[in-house]
């Protein structure tokens, strides 16, 4: 049986998360910049916090989410000694995940660090490609980005920033950021042998579509790569065609030979994650099955609409869908011997996991 702080993460992700007048003014106060989060991305526009259990959530507000955050029942809380999450049920104490110090300062080109690179409670995430080639419904990076290639050694220099960052260091780096251009796929590899050879001593994974002219799986193993995202993001045939055109156009059939032969050289630590709220759930289900079976980690992502997208009417799921899917991908995981992932807990704040899959003991 889930735990009621279990559900509480369900919760925030679904209907998201008040700040009061005392909390907000204590947030900006310590952060630099004066910024309550950076809110790249939908799925970390929010407030990340830590709750008891080490559980982390990535908590929606309205000021970067109106189009659906409104009348939280959750409010954030500051007493004057500590952030406290007060919630019908009852109330925790609450951790809020710093805004990392060199967030808000520029690099040394003169250009923001975070046009390079964010870091999220321990991961650093750097972008060498800005836009995107592809113009997926759900994402606002081809609709906010202009298309382009950033320089590798600011890349590299915005990494070595985050790592030594006073408030928040990273511990691992993720290379993620918009698909290249067909043109540009070499310049992509140039830039993940460049930083792997910049940081032996650091976890090091990247997030990309299967191509083939982009990801050299062997080669990658053989320069340090520690792990790899292979996101399907949707199962539903109809939908993918729908929703993600051109990742559609790559068959089915070779996004999971591609995770499989991934499988095969970084085992667990090849996740693929699928979307939550975009199809429906035995579409997901089946997404999570046909993953384990290959010995693959599925992550599970709650859809946060983007304001500005094609989708950004569209709501999150309730917390009792996030629930059920939850325990029936477990049931499944289990009894294929892999677990949802990912693993490392402050990565889980914007998935539906949990430190050690103990959520239903």
């Amino acid at each position: 049986m889930l735990t009621m702080l279990h559900r509480i993460k369900f919760q925030l992700l679904a209907q998201g998360m008040a700040i009061s007048a005392a909390a907000r003014t204590e947030l900006l106060s310590q952060a630099p910049g004066g910024v309550l989060t950076l809110a790249d991305y939908a799925s970390t526009s929010g407030i990340p916090i830590r709750l008891p259990g080490d559980i982390y959530v990535n908590a929606p507000i309205a000021d970067h989410n109106p189009n659906f955050v409104n009348a939280s029942p959750h409010l954030l809380d500051w007493t004057g000694e500590a952030f406290v999450l007060r919630s019908p049920q009852h109330e925790w104490p609450a951790e809020p995940i710093p805004v990392p110090a060199y967030g808000s300062r520029n690099n040394s080109a003169g250009e923001p660090y975070n046009h390079y690179g964010l870091t999220h409670t321990d991961r650093v995430r750097i972008s060498p490609i800005s836009g995107c080639a592809n113009r997926c419904t759900f994402c606002d990076l081809p609709r906010r980005y202009e298309y382009r290639l950033k320089d590798a050694g600011l890349l590299i220099e915005t990494i070595r920033v985050a790592l030594e960052d006073p408030l928040l260091p990273a511990r691992h780096v993720l290379i993620s950021g918009g698909t290249p251009k067909d043109t540009d796929f070499g310049y992509l590899r140039d830039v993940y042998e460049q930083v792997l050879a910049a940081f032996p001593g650091v976890p090091v994974d990247i997030m990309m579509l299967p191509l083939e002219g982009v990801l050299d799986l062997r080669a990658l193993r053989a320069q340090g790569l520690h792990g790899l995202s292979i996101n399907l993001e949707l199962f539903d045939d109809g939908l993918r065609r729908k929703i993600v055109p051109e990742k559609h156009a790559i068959p089915m059939k070779a996004w999971l030979s591609s995770i499989g032969k991934g499988v095969e050289l970084f085992g667990a630590e090849v996740r693929s994650m699928l979307m939550v709220g975009l199809e429906p759930m035995e579409s997901t289900l089946a997404g999570v099955q046909a993953l384990a079976e290959r010995g693959c980690t599925p992550v599970l992502s709650p859809f946060r609409p983007a304001p500005g997208t094609p989708l950004q009417d569209l709501h999150p799921p309730s917390a009792e869908f996030f629930e059920e899917l939850f325990l029936r991908a477990t049931d499944i995981c289990e009894a294929r011997g892999v677990r949802l992932g990912p693993q490392c807990a402050p990565c889980q704040h914007n998935t539906l996991t949990f430190p050690q899959q103990d959520a239903t003991a």
